[in-house]
């Protein structure tokens, strides 16, 4: 299938600290025997002609580098939403991808709806919505909104990105509450929801599309 031109680029976002995984790097724990990390690189090969990895820690990703841009966290401590700034600022593209390096159930062609959905609207952040639930890393922010997340930082001591975005134009992709939903949202925190994602149920479910 065609790849999106670098109009979007995609962007991976691992600079957590894993205090729940006892400090163990999540972007590394194994499905079907293989990181979240590469399988997300993956993915994403098959539809962005740019991926960038933001993380506190490069040197932890050197193998990944002929695939991604890898850069460093320009703000640590802040949290994702620095990360989006920083992912931004790397791009080529005119809007970005962003998604959490622990999401073991991305979809493929869920992941192309949206970004057709995206260049359909006029909005700087296209975030899916289910009820009161929105994920905000799994969605699109323009590079244009670089400078503003930075200075939000700046200027408050509110990191959340829900917060942020009440502050710009953001549209809400309004999406059924069910299951292939909301494991395609999922991240791992806890090594029980790790055993619980590598359930055959959830494998047999949730694969990718080629």
């Amino acid at each position: 299938m065609k790849k999106n031109s670098l109009t979007i680029s995609g962007a991976i976002l691992s600079g957590g600290r894993n205090l729940r995984m006892s400090g163990k790097n999540k972007a590394f724990l194994q499905i079907d025997k293989t990181p979240i990390i590469q399988k997300t690189i993956n993915l994403f090969k098959e539809i962005f002609s740019e991926i960038i990895l933001v993380t506190n820690q490069p040197e932890d990703y050197k193998q990944y580098e002929k695939d991604c841009i890898i850069v460093k966290d320009a703000l640590r401590g802040i949290g994702p939403l620095a990360g989006i700034a920083t992912g931004l600022s790397q791009s080529s593209g005119e809007s970005v991808f962003f998604v959490a390096c622990d999401m073991p159930f991305l979809h493929n062609d869920m992941i192309r709806y949206e970004l057709d959905v995206f260049q359909k609207t006029n909005c700087d952040a296209f975030v899916p919505r289910m009820g009161t639930f929105i994920e905000p890393l799994h969605a699109v922010y323009r590079k244009n909104l670089k400078d503003r997340i930075f200075s939000f930082i700046e200027n408050s001591s509110d990191y959340s990105i829900r917060s942020f975005l009440q502050t710009v134009n953001t549209f809400y992709w309004d999406l059924e509450d069910n299951l292939f939903h909301r494991s395609v949202f999922s991240n791992i925190n806890t090594p029980e929801e790790l055993r619980k994602f590598t359930d055959k149920r959830y494998k047999e479910i949730f694969k990718h599309d080629k």
